[in-house]
């Protein structure tokens, strides 16, 4: 079972929010320094999500998406939806990133939920993040 000892905060929303959140913009970068070759260096992503309220079917999505040049996003790994009052905390693996990454919440509904959310990307091998 690997290590995944490198971790970074992609985003965190401490206080409630009924409105579609967008992480900052990252530029993923190796480093250098520790032992992990770049092509043999896996990510995972924790994800904390929780949701309360809202009418008439709410929901909250939280997605990790990547891009090579920051105008394409495709999602790479998504929490399980919530469709209820509640929260899910849980790991997803990632099969491949692009240079840049970010996370976005999205609400839906009637009447969108309040919902908070954090999410930590975690790597077998060292990482730096630099804002796009």
């Amino acid at each position: 079972m690997p290590l995944f000892h490198a971790q970074a905060t992609l985003l965190q929303t401490e206080e409630s929010s009924a409105e579609d959140q967008t992480g900052t913009t990252y530029v993923l970068l190796p480093d250098g320094g520790d032992s992990v070759p770049d092509h043999s260096q896996e990510y995972r992503v924790w994800f904390l999500i929780t949701q309360i309220g809202g009418a008439s079917s709410p929901t909250t999505d939280c997605i990790l998406e990547t891009s090579p040049d920051g105008d394409t996003w495709v999602t790479v790994a998504s929490a399980t939806q919530l469709t209820a009052d509640g929260s899910v905390g849980e790991w997803k693996e990632i099969a491949a990133l692009g240079s840049q990454i970010r996370v976005r919440t999205v609400l839906g509904g009637g009447t969108p939920p309040e919902h908070t959310a954090t999410v930590i990307l975690a790597s077998t091998g060292g990482m730096r993040l630099l804002t796009a």
